[in-house]
């Protein structure tokens, strides 16, 4: 890398502009993929901590968990579904998502559900406040784990408040399973149940897809205007005695420096910004969300630096020098 190195430190501004540029893509793509992790999570945390295998709605073939209405059956629980006002015991109303359970069921979080609802800490009520939904008072009895559905904060009721609040004689919008049963969808699958989840979830997918095509074009047409610039002194370098393998394996491993600047700072500073957005924003900061996006730039910024430099055995030392004399 003698002939990389020795280009980059003569043309720093020029190396910086790249670098900084694929910094600044990676940034984006892993802020927007956390985003579109944590939107997800407050849609859909409260159906991933049940954990059930399969998913029974009344039609499968038009899965909804705002229409859906279901009858208990043995070996599968019936979970209740809605999005309501609570008022809480100060008069101050709060969105909240109704989820419900038979009584005696395990929750996430160790608690087993009884007469009384259990909250998640962002509804902002305490154990022993009574709260009011749909006219109905209800007693909290406990705190839980942080779950959302829908993007509203979940309170677990039993399934015979739910039914009072909904003025339903269901026992449920869903049934669940911990074995794949007849008529059943998997988890993931059943998340197209859930209003506007699959839209939201493409819209913002669509445009990271988008960010990595506008990465990998940058990086090719910026490789490919240094090559073409660079073929007087790649001729130069053929002419005494370079090789093609040398001369790519010196250009590539200039590319993998530069882009491994680029993505490495980018993606730090996507880091430090999703530990500060996390308290205020929808942001989930996983090994998936952090680390992948980084390395999916640079090795897509690899594969533009192959492209874009296979012109080099192309180089004829002979009419390159000739043209320059």
């Amino acid at each position: 890398m003698f002939v990389g190195i020795r280009e980059t430190t003569s043309a720093k501004g020029r190396f910086g502009l790249i670098a900084g540029t694929v910094a600044l893509i990676t940034l984006l793509v892993v802020v927007l993929t956390g985003l579109t992790a944590g939107l997800g999570k407050q849609n859909t945390s409260a159906l991933e901590a049940l954990d059930p295998q399969s998913v029974v709605f009344q039609d499968p073939e038009d899965p909804s968990f705002t229409t859906s209405r279901v009858e208990a059956r043995d070996g599968l629980t019936p979970l209740g579904t809605s999005q309501m006002l609570l008022t809480k015991a100060d008069g101050n109303d709060a969105a909240v998502s109704i989820l419900s359970l038979p009584e005696g069921t395990e929750l996430p979080g160790g608690q087993t559900l009884g007469a009384e609802a259990v909250a998640a800490p962002g509804l902002g009520v305490n154990a022993g406040d009574e709260v009011t939904i749909g006219g109905t008072p209800i007693t909290v009895g406990a705190i839980g784990e942080d779950l959302a559905f829908s993007h509203s904060p979940v309170l677990w009721v039993p399934t015979d408040f739910w039914k009072e609040v909904m003025h339903t004689d269901a026992d449920g919008t869903v049934l669940l399973s911990d074995h794949e049963v007849d008529g059943g969808v998997p988890l993931k699958e059943s998340f197209s149940g859930l209003p506007a989840y699959s839209s939201e979830q493409g819209s913002l997918k669509l445009i990271q897809g988008f960010l990595y095509a506008i990465a990998a074009l940058v990086i090719v047409a910026f490789l490919t205007v240094w090559t073409m610039q660079r073929t007087r002194d790649l001729a130069i370098l053929k002419a005494i005695g370079a090789s093609n393998g040398y001369l790519l394996k010196d250009a590539l491993g200039q590319s993998a420096v530069l882009l491994g600047i680029g993505a490495l700072v980018g993606g730090l500073a996507a880091f430090g910004l999703g530990m500060w957005m996390q308290g205020s924003a929808p942001f989930s900061l996983t090994t998936a969300t952090a680390v992948v996006p980084p390395v999916a730039i640079w090795a897509l910024g690899m594969v533009g630096a192959m492209i874009a430099t296979r012109s080099i055995v192309k180089v004829n030392p002979q009419q390159a020098l000739g043209g320059a004399a």
